[in-house]
């Protein structure tokens, strides 16, 4: 009995001085651990903030891409009437009424180019530092609030909540 009593004291011991020194070498480390974590957490961060920024400023640019866009479409198929106008009118026709199928032409389109217009002006809103599931939430000029959705169309928000 006294062998296990004292073979019990012994491990009591080597088990105390144990955790001493796994505590002490754990407060050693900890801190270096600590900071390696700190850091992570900055670079991560860091990153998220910058894809936000990439982020905000595709949304900005969208609306002015989507517009030279439309007006690009607008000039080429004004262009391509012109053609159709050319070769639509016969060889032996006056030159009066070529001249007005063009003019009838480029009227349309001039004021497909200036509906296009309109519609960047409508779509240059503000945009609020709000977000709506995820989208930029823009400031109608009439106040109204909405956003973009997946198919490039806006969805108002309604105020009642």
């Amino acid at each position: 009995m006294k062998a296990i009593n004292r073979f019990k004291k012994i491990t009591a011991a080597l088990a105390l001085i144990a955790a001493m020194g796994l505590g002490q070498s754990y407060a050693q480390t900890a801190p270096k651990k600590m900071e390696k974590e700190a850091k992570k957490s900055e670079q991560k961060a860091k990153e998220v903030k910058t894809k936000a920024n990439e982020a905000e400023t595709k949304t900005k640019a969208a609306p002015v891409k989507a517009t030279a866009k439309k007006e690009a479409a607008v000039k080429e198929k004004s262009a391509q009437t012109k053609k159709v106008a050319d070769t639509k009118t016969a060889p032996a026709a006056p030159m009066e009424a070529k001249e007005k199928a063009v003019k009838k032409e480029s009227a349309k389109a001039e004021k497909q180019a200036a509906a296009v217009k309109k519609d960047a002006v409508a779509t240059a809103d503000k945009a609020t530092s709000e977000k709506y599931n995820g989208h930029t939430v823009y400031l109608g000029p009439k106040g109204g609030k909405y956003y973009i959705n997946g198919n490039g169309n806006k969805t108002y928000i309604s105020d009642k909540k």
